[in-house]
């Protein structure tokens, strides 16, 4: 299909992907130059190539969207893989069909593809871990303090505004829920975190950190999403959204 290179981050090389294509290329063209060296009709032979590879791998081809839920739905009833994260992206390294493409040409071994594998899911790990510690620090020590300040100060306005708060009680209620339900969600976001850190076996602690500790910062960010939403900008603690797109 196509492969695309766009401005990726300082520490994402785009070395490893290149190493992997042009791998994958050079079977590719050996597999070719072998028939055509064999031939007796190289022109025959091309043209027997040509549809072996169009009937063989036709399928990949898709001019439509390639980022629409449409190509989704379409490659898998092509019977193309699809991988949605990164755990799960990683074990390409070290699958057999890996294995042996890599150790035919000599470009890495068994040994290096099983280093790079643990290497990888370990540092997705680091990455998924330190984010969260970030996030139980800033709704522990940011978020919660400024929407508890917001509430008490909703609760005085409601006292003095007597028949007339009906706003500042709407407010109070929904600054509320979300306060009280991010309290519970940033304690089993701790929770999920400090078992992910107790896991030494490198692939599970991987998936500990990409089926439990990812969806519960997700579900986290809910309720500080909504909270960022309807607090006085001078309360909340961190640039909001519009702050960064047009006031920097």
């Amino acid at each position: 299909n196509k492969f695309e290179f766009r401005m990726v981050g300082s520490s994402q090389s785009i070395a490893g992907p290149n190493v992997a294509l042009n791998t994958i290329a050079a079977e590719a063209l050996d597999e070719i130059a072998t028939r055509l060296e064999k031939a007796k009709d190289v022109n025959k032979e091309i043209l027997a190539i040509l549809k072996e590879v169009m009937t063989k791998h036709g399928r990949i081809i898709f001019n439509g969207n390639n980022y629409s839920a449409e190509w989704a739905k379409e490659a898998e009833k092509r019977g193309l893989p699809n991988t949605r994260n990164t755990v799960d992206a990683l074990k390409a390294f070290v699958t057999p069909k890996a294995i042996k493409l890599f150790g035919k040409y000599n470009v890495l071994s068994k040994d290096e593809l099983h280093s790079r594998y643990d290497i990888y899911v370990e540092q997705y790990a680091k990455h998924i871990n330190i984010e969260a510690l970030t996030a139980i620090h800033m709704t522990k020590r940011q978020f919660i303090p400024a929407a508890i300040q917001f509430v008490a100060e909703l609760g005085a306005s409601l006292a003095a505004a007597g028949k007339y708060g009906s706003v500042q009680k709407g407010l109070l209620e929904e600054v509320g829920k979300h306060l009280e339900s991010a309290g519970k969600k940033v304690a089993k976001l701790e929770d999920e975190t400090k078992k992910a850190q107790g896991i030494s076996d490198v692939a599970k602690q991987g998936a500990a950190y990409r089926d439990k500790v990812f969806p519960a910062m997700v579900d986290l960010r809910g309720d500080i999403d909504a909270l960022e939403a309807i607090m006085p900008a001078d309360l909340w603690p961190v640039p909001t959204y519009s702050d960064l797109l047009f006031n920097l």
